[in-house]
């Protein structure tokens, strides 16, 4: 059973495999450890923080368990997309800054496919699917921009991406959204028109608002690591992230055509991240605002440095990031910031690119019971 876990989900037939999930363990343990000694400093109680986050977080029952648990699996899908999308571009040794800009391309793409004429007036089982596959091909067409100034020009992924943030979100909110596609005035909408009930996400937990956006992710990630470790394009995607550090001669060598899997690898990770907006826009907002919530792709690089970079990992950082923010809002009750969460987040992080000391001082520890296991054993033969 062991072995199929280690193999179904991270692919990985290493000796100490699962070291890659301990590693991650530990430092989201050490930073709920270091946030504790903060907020003790300040006069309050780690207890009765950490208390209030988790009744809130939707991941234990309480008395509002269903309304707390929906919030927490509507955000966590959100960043779950855009964890993914960076991910994606991590296993083909590129490092994407630019899931930020797929998420805004991604929410603009289905406000505009979800109230203009003649797709507004499609069934629902034409009209939603239709939304998702421009959305993909929007986000995707967004990072193969970067993928193609990285491949045939050599301009580092970090610049090109950084800079397609800023011109998604100036073209968007700066003209789009104020211009041709604001709202009649006689309406009275600030942003785009809303998109109709043909766009809109169906609820599988009424009366929440939680919707098929965490099942769609789901699946996403699922063909995500099939394609990794699977198929032959994955396992060539894999080999240039492993061959980074050596400029990739390996992968040339052996005949793959490093410049189209890269400006391939950042398609998929810009059309993954794009259904982040989508799933804000046609199942939390219902249309592009003028200023959009931001934040999710550059928490998304955080989802997917604690799920290190593993399709199972994304999913399980995301959830937490998700209840994180989810309980936020309770800690005010404690007179704590509700940014506090996002404070454990960043130390995690910080433990996170601190593995490989982590890493050092767990596999120090096992070796040394191992070998007092051994001396035991040893000294009990005599």
């Amino acid at each position: 059973m062991k072995d199929v876990f280690k193999r179904f989900f991270f692919g990985k037939r290493e000796k100490y495999w699962w070291m890659n999930v301990l590693v991650p363990l530990v430092s989201i343990l050490l930073a709920f450890i270091v946030g504790a000694i903060f907020i003790k400093i300040t006069g309050r109680s780690p207890v009765v923080a950490y208390k209030l986050l988790f009744g809130a977080s939707g991941l234990f029952p309480g008395p509002y368990w269903k309304s707390h648990f929906s919030e927490m699996l509507l955000s966590s899908s959100m960043y779950i997309a855009t964890g993914l999308g960076f991910a994606i571009a991590a296993k083909g040794g590129l490092f994407n800054i630019g899931a930020e800009g797929h998420f805004i391309v991604g929410g603009i793409t289905a406000a505009y496919l979800g109230y203009a004429k003649p797709f507004a007036g499609l069934p629902k089982f034409i009209h939603l699917p239709l939304i998702i596959v421009g959305v993909i091909l929007a986000g995707g067409i967004w990072g193969a921009i970067a993928g193609y100034l990285k491949a045939k020009r050599g301009i580092h992924e970090v610049i090109t991406t950084i800079m397609l943030n800023w011109i998604a979100l100036y073209l968007i909110e700066a003209w789009l959204v104020i211009g041709p596609m604001k709202a009649a005035v006689e309406t009275g909408i600030s942003g785009t028109p809303y998109i109709s009930l043909s766009a809109k996400l169906p609820k599988i937990l009424p009366p929440t608002r939680l919707n098929i956006s965490i099942i769609i992710i789901l699946a996403v990630t699922f063909l995500i690591w099939y394609l990794f470790y699977k198929t032959t394009f994955g396992y060539e995607i894999r080999t240039m992230g492993h061959t980074l550090i050596f400029g990739m001669e390996a992968p040339k060598a052996a005949g793959i055509n490093v410049e189209r899997k890269t400006i391939q690898t950042m398609f998929i990770a810009g059309a993954v991240a794009a259904l982040g907006g989508a799933f804000m826009v046609l199942g939390v907002l219902f249309q592009y605002p003028p200023i959009f919530e931001g934040g999710y792709g550059f928490d998304g690089i955080a989802v997917a440095l604690i799920g290190q970079n593993e399709p199972l990992g994304v999913v399980l950082a995301g959830i937490l990031i998700g209840a994180l923010r989810t309980g936020a809002t309770t800690v005010q009750l404690a007179h704590i910031p509700k940014t506090f969460p996002s404070i454990i987040e960043g130390f995690a992080v910080g433990f996170i690119a601190l593995q490989m000391l982590i890493r050092y001082w767990l596999m120090k520890l096992v070796r040394g019971r191992k070998k007092s296991v051994q001396t035991e054993m040893g000294g009990g033969a005599k």
